[in-house]
């Protein structure tokens, strides 16, 4: 009967171990997020190339700016102590701001935003 609470024990600790060592560092550049499936480097270039963008032709991509923030929400559920989230939260919030759509639509990034303490 111990073997067998022992190896219980073991595995048990064994298979969430994983589990929270993933979620508790970085997000991996291999997994990807959003319904367009973005790794951590191509939300990090989309951010950018929106950056770079006029105010007016930053309205006409809102839907894409949509996309990227919902990309950050599936990254936050599942790395929410990833040190990358915080800047990239505030720069889409920016991004938002820049588009003239900050009323309407930030509302996941802002929410990530006050989680993380900024």
């Amino acid at each position: 009967m111990l073997p067998r609470i022992l190896a219980l024990a073991f595995w048990c600790a064994s298979a969430l171990t994983p589990l929270t060592c993933l979620a508790s560092g970085p997000a991996p550049a291999d997994e990807y997020f959003g319904p367009f499936k973005e790794s951590v480097l191509e939300i990090r270039n989309r951010l950018m190339s929106f950056e770079r963008d006029a105010d007016w032709d930053l309205r006409r991509h809102v839907r894409g700016i949509d996309n990227l923030e919902l990309a950050i929400e599936d990254w936050y559920r599942k790395y929410p102590r990833d040190p990358w989230l915080r800047g990239f939260t505030s720069r889409l919030i920016r991004i938002y701001a820049r588009a003239h759509s900050a009323d309407r639509r930030c509302a996941r990034a802002r929410g990530i935003a006050r989680s993380l303490g900024r």
